[in-house]
């Protein structure tokens, strides 16, 4: 898992990737700034007591929280991101460590995109759902964290392995890799999450972790129903 981190960073550089960074970048401020604009207007709006002063000192600690909150939402962008650009961050990857693949099939861009709308309602609604949990959890040395980063780490990781994988396996073989590999798949989750609350490293987190997800998914280990490899192009063995 490591490694393939260590492959996608390096591969940063690459020159086919370089418009995917900075479009994915864009659309990743884009949606950090109205998470953080839709949380600000509904404190400034909704928010109001019979004295100025509380109402300012509420505004403004609340600021301080809405751009915590925004922080913790941010792997919720993740899905919308990584639903635009999979193929093109895919191929690129996969065209300069995996040739012998071939071309993937892909998936439909509308699927892509509807899976990871629903990605970002889930992340929000429960990171929403937990918000009390993991504020007292962080009374216990710092339990909260640890919750934090296992929900969205286990959301995360299905996304990615599951919008790679796509691409070259049917659902039902999917689900049984995905099934197979929980483990590691949870933990690149976890990663990709972790690197997702560092401000300005967050924001190319979408493509890292899809370069790291396409490495992570040639290193899987075979579910134990029957079935193809995950990679079964037609004379590749």
């Amino acid at each position: 898992m490591i490694r393939a981190f260590e492959l996608a960073i390096q591969q940063l550089g690459d020159p086919r990737l370089r418009s995917v960074i900075w479009q994915s970048l864009l659309l990743s401020l884009l949606l950090q700034a109205a998470i953080v604009g839709v949380a600000w207007w509904a404190l400034q709006s909704f928010v109001t007591f019979q004295w100025d002063w509380v109402n300012s000192a509420v505004h403004w600690l609340g600021g301080a929280a809405v751009l915590v909150l925004a922080l913790m939402l941010f792997p919720a962008s993740f899905g919308v991101v990584i639903s635009v650009f999979i193929e093109r961050i895919a191929d690129i990857v996969e065209s300069a460590h995996y040739p012998r693949l071939g071309k993937a099939r892909g998936i439909p861009v509308w699927t892509a995109i509807w899976t990871g709308l629903v990605f970002l309602v889930a992340v929000i609604f429960l990171n929403l759902v937990l918000l009390v949990p993991y504020l007292v959890a962080l009374l216990f040395f710092g339990t909260g964290a640890i919750l934090f980063y296992a929900l969205n780490g286990w959301l995360t990781g299905r996304l990615y392995y599951e919008q790679v994988a796509l691409r070259r396996m049917d659902p039902a073989e999917v689900k049984a890799w995905r099934r197979a590999n929980a483990g590691i798949l949870w933990g690149t989750g976890i990663v990709i999450v972790f690197l997702g609350t560092i401000p300005i490293v967050n924001l190319i987190v979408p493509v890292v972790g899809t370069a790291a997800m396409v490495h992570v998914a040639q290193t899987l280990t075979p579910p134990p129903a029957p079935g193809r490899p995950f990679n079964p192009p037609a004379g590749s063995r």
